[in-house]
Parts: C-alpha cells; structure tokens; sequence
C-alpha cells in the first residue's frame, strides 16, 4: 500500500514513523510545503530572541527518515485532491498516487484584509523565514508593534522585547478559536510583559496603515492616535489549512471533519493535527487540538490505523492545553 502524507511537521512525520513501525516495506511519501527539514515551530520565538539557534530548532522526528525509507519532497504545495481517482496533484505541475492519504496540513494565521494589503509592513510569525526577518529587522531602529490576541500575541512581544525594542502590542479581542488563557494566568503574564517595557493596548485595533519608507511606517488605532515602527509582527489566529480540498468530496467545516479513528468520511483519507477537526461524544463539542503535543499523538494514531489499525484518539486536555500554557508560560515570562 502506498501512503502519501500531506504535511512535514509533528503530525506528518509521526505518521510517517507509525507506519514505517507496522510495516517496513509500503512506500510512504512526505510532501511538505516548507524548503528546509523539519524543525520545531514552538521555539521560532526563542530564535527571534536569541535564545536558540537554528541547529537547536531541527525536530528530532525528522531525522533519520531517509534511512528508514521514507522519501520527503520538499517546496511541493497541495494544490488539488482527486479523492475518487486517489491522486494529489501540486502547484508545481507534479503529481502523486496514493492508496492512503493523511492530510496533516496545519493551521496558517489568518491576516485581516487591511494587514494583507501591506506585506512590506506586516510579517506574520508563521515559519522560520517569518521569523528570520522579524529577528533581522528588529535589529533596526524604531518600535514594533505585534497585533492579535492570544498565545502567540505574548510570546511575540516577549521575543522582540528581549531584543531591546520598544514592543506596542495591539491586542484587538479574544481568540475566536483555539483557548483563550485562564484570567488569573493572564493577568499575571501580561504584568510581567508591561515590566518589560510592553504597551499593551487591549481591545484595541488597527484602522489604517501608511508606508513611508522600506521600514518606516505609521499606523493609525482606533483612538486615531498615529503610531511610527519599523514593522508590524502579525501574531494573529491559526486556521486549518484546507483551502485546497475544495472538490474533493472530503467534507471541512473549519477543520477535516474526522471521526474517532481520525478518518474522514472517505474511507483512505485521514486528517491529524490542528486541520483535524474532532467532535466530543459526549458534549458534542466541535474541538480543534491546536498544539505540537497534540499533533504528535494523532499523527501516530492516524500512521497506525492507515497501517491497519483500529486505535481511537483519546482526546486529553492535558496532552496539548496545560503544555502550551500554564505553569510553563509563566516561567518563560521570567
């Protein structure tokens, strides 16, 4: 049987192992969008920082799979899923067969149409490109200012301040997905952000942006008060990744729609990681398990059962919740 994998991060390549571990000969095949090897997307803000280097970001899942022969084609994007005549066909012209397919695409953030008309302004904290120019030109004079709300909105302005510029963190609203952080866990995070020099301005919003030079900018609030910096870090909301599965018959509400074996409703396609999306049994809760942890667990689950298995996910919100905040927030605000 041949495996095709959409995706090289945690979820993709757990996968790719769990079914190499029950069967040592089926051809499995990784395309991954990103150029580079896998690395580890959680510590991208600890890189801007300065506290980790790029050979320190490599995911050790990703080693190793040339020798265990698992074949990853790198820079190649999903550009169409023919789920009746199982072919997947990408957007350099190329195309793949497959007798099982796992769609582990991930989340991208979601830019409100005013930052997305102005990508010389605004860099999204997405991938290790992202986060190379943000470190490259935080290194420049001039404030910066993050916008979106959040997780990824704290460890943003915790990077850039570290680097000793002035951080204006535009925080508009609650995730509409996702978790938001516990009150009392927040309050505490976001002193620590305001004695480290950190504006916050909650509830807050972005109404017009002007480019006056490469790296000059000036954005107008809510409160029309003008703000200069040298850039816009969008550390806004994630969304599953599945533009690309329009006229597939796979069925998406935000997420794939999967069931408890992480299956869609066609039979040889499956979904892991934060495109999955999974409903609770017993609340009939639509959750989508944003988080690195949980990826791995339902790429190795989903690797399993495309190898015969029949496991179901159990859905544990310690597995990705209290990792991804909590107590480990907090120390990494000290």
């Amino acid at each position: 049987m041949r495996h095709l994998i959409l995706g090289g991060g945690p979820a993709g390549t757990a996968a790719a192992k769990a079914i190499r571990e029950k069967d040592k000969t089926a051809p499995i095949v990784i395309a991954s969008e990103e150029t580079g090897s896998p690395y580890l997307r959680p510590l991208l803000p600890g890189f801007i920082a300065g506290d980790v280097d790029v050979s320190a970001m490599a995911d050790p899942q990703g080693r190793d799979l040339d020798g265990m022969g698992i074949e990853v084609r790198k820079g190649n994007r999903a550009r169409k899923v023919d789920s009746s005549g199982n072919r997947v066909y990408f957007d350099d012209g190329t195309e793949e067969g497959y007798d099982f397919l796992l769609i582990a695409t991930g989340g991208k953030p979601v830019l409100p149409a005013l930052l997305d008309k102005h990508p010389n302004a605004v860099i999204p904290l997405d991938s290790l490109d992202d986060a190379r120019r943000i470190k490259e030109r935080a290194q420049g004079p001039g404030s910066v200012i993050v916008y979106g709300p959040g997780y990824v909105g704290i460890e943003a302005c915790r990077a850039i301040a570290r680097l000793g510029r002035q951080v204006i963190w535009i925080k508009p609203n609650l995730p509409k997905f996702g978790y938001p952080i516990s009150g009392e866990v927040e309050a505490s995070v976001l002193d620590q952000l305001r004695n480290r020099g950190v504006q916050i301005r909650q509830g807050n919003d972005i109404y017009s942006i002007r480019e006056i030079g490469d790296q000059d900018f000036g954005v107008r609030d809510l409160g029309e008060e003008d703000i200069r910096c040298s850039m816009i870090v969008a550390a806004t909301e994630r969304l599953p990744a599945v533009d690309f599965l329009k006229g597939s018959d796979v069925k998406v509400g935000t997420g794939i729609i999967v069931d408890d074996y992480l299956r869609t409703r066609i039979g040889n396609i499956y979904a892991a990681g934060d495109c999955a999306q999974l409903t609770d049994e017993k609340t009939r809760e639509i959750r989508i398990n944003f988080g690195w942890r949980s990826a791995v667990l339902q790429g190795e689950l989903a690797g399993e059962n495309m190898a015969g298995g029949e496991k179901r996910y159990m859905r544990k919100q310690e597995d990705y919740l209290w990792l991804l905040f909590g107590t480990s927030l907090l120390d990494r605000e000290k």
